[in-house]
């Protein structure tokens, strides 16, 4: 890719996706399962802002953000497939009923320049905690261009890894201890025992930072390779896969929750929700969410408006909705169960003391914080629009194929 606004590359790959996945939004099946509402269930008693993202961006319970802010979320989900996310925006005139996106980094570099979404006012008078929020959150990339366009709001952000069963794999169940990425791709003791993702935007990047790190290739961002540097990583893959290291190739979240819940895979990348789903299952511990050695994919979510929003009248409720992002009722629950960090945890902590949470509770929002902290020392992080993406899904493209 020339630049962020070449007809090739970025928009080219949403025109290909749209061709796959005409007509279907991914992960709608997910709704009862992530917090996610149909519009059917909306009372009529309450305005709404009307949302449209990932999954991982919803509350188990929307009813405290009903109860403090007098307004519903409506949110459809979306699969983690930066294709199937801009298709729907740029060829689906979604903002016509739309107020809101949820995605992770790298959409705002196109779709904020090109007018689908809406710069921030960050001095609408709903927005009260933008202020006292930190720089690192709100002029992060995720929510910002190359020129400093305030495209988002900060929502979560984690440092990705993988799961694992520690019994299978003779780790202590308590351990922090660092392991190393070649659990997932070259170790013995777990060959055939491995599921990976078949998303090259999320798996690809892992195994060119577990490469780079060791200094088994040469690679100068991991998650924007060059053509040559993605062929070195689809070539390791392809021999590990040859060699049997993966037990299965997986798409979608649930699938992660079943692999672990059903002990079919002894490690899988995936997100951490799907650890702490799995043990709701299967009792505390009985899946751990990885410290590495090599590196993290990090990543963060951002919340944008659509641009036709503005012209309605629900812009103070939506602005309400962005505060809320920011503030310590969605830190605190979104940390609790969902293990994600976020901008001002602080007020996460203020939160769940005033309103009467177990010091356990109470401790465990400070270890989330330590958590992320600790995981966002080490490289890289992560976009959903790299440069390079054409010559970088081809190679994975060769890797499926293989």
């Amino acid at each position: 890719m020339k630049d962020k606004f070449s007809t090739f590359d970025q928009i080219e790959l949403t025109r290909r996706n749209m061709l796959r996945g005409m007509g279907a939004v991914a992960g709608t099946a997910a709704l009862a399962a992530t917090g996610l509402a149909p519009r059917g269930a909306m009372a009529q008693d309450m305005p709404v802002v009307r949302a449209y993202g990932v999954p991982t961006a919803a509350l188990k319970d929307w009813s405290p953000l009903e109860a403090s802010l007098g307004i519903k979320c409506e949110l459809n989900g979306t699969s983690n497939d930066v294709g199937v996310f801009m298709r729907d925006i740029m060829a689906s005139n979604l903002g016509d009923s739309t107020d809101i996106y949820i995605f992770e980094s790298g959409t705002e570099d196109i779709l904020g320049p090109r007018g689908m979404y809406a710069k921030i006012e960050t001095d609408h008078p709903e927005l009260t905690l933008w202020e006292r929020t930190s720089d690192a959150w709100k002029r992060s990339p995720v929510v910002t261009d190359e020129e400093g366009n305030q495209w988002g709001v900060p929502v979560i952000g984690n440092a990705d890894s993988f799961g694992y069963v520690p019994e299978a794999i003779g780790v202590d169940p308590a351990s922090e201890e660092e392991l190393s990425w070649s659990l997932m791709f070259e170790d013995e003791a777990t060959r055939g025992r491995v599921a990976y993702g078949q998303g090259w935007s999320y798996s690809m990047p892992s195994a060119a930072l577990y490469l780079k790190e060791t200094g088994k290739a040469d690679i100068k961002n991991v998650s924007d390779m060059t053509a040559e540097e993605a062929a070195v990583v689809a070539d390791f893959l392809i021999e590990r896969k040859k060699a049997g290291q993966f037990r299965t190739l997986y798409g979608a979240f649930e699938e992660q929750i079943q692999l672990l819940t059903n002990k079919e895979v002894d490690v899988i990348n995936c997100w951490e929700p799907a650890v702490r789903e799995a043990n709701n299952v299967l009792g505390e511990n009985a899946t751990r969410y990885a410290y590495t050695v090599e590196g993290y994919f990090k990543w963060g979510h951002g919340a944008y408006v659509a641009a036709p929003a503005m012209e309605r009248d629900n812009v103070d409720n939506i602005y309400k909705m962005l505060n809320y992002f920011l503030g310590g009722e969605y830190r605190a629950l979104q940390a609790r169960d969902r293990g994600y960090a976020g901008p001002n945890m602080d007020l996460g902590v203020a939160y769940a003391e005033e309103n009467g949470w177990s010091d356990a509770e109470i401790e465990a929002l400070r270890a989330t914080e330590a958590k992320v902290n600790r995981k966002f020392e080490k490289p890289f992080t992560s976009t959903t629009t790299p440069q390079n993406a054409s010559d970088i899904e081809e190679q994975w493209q060769r890797f499926l194929n293989a």
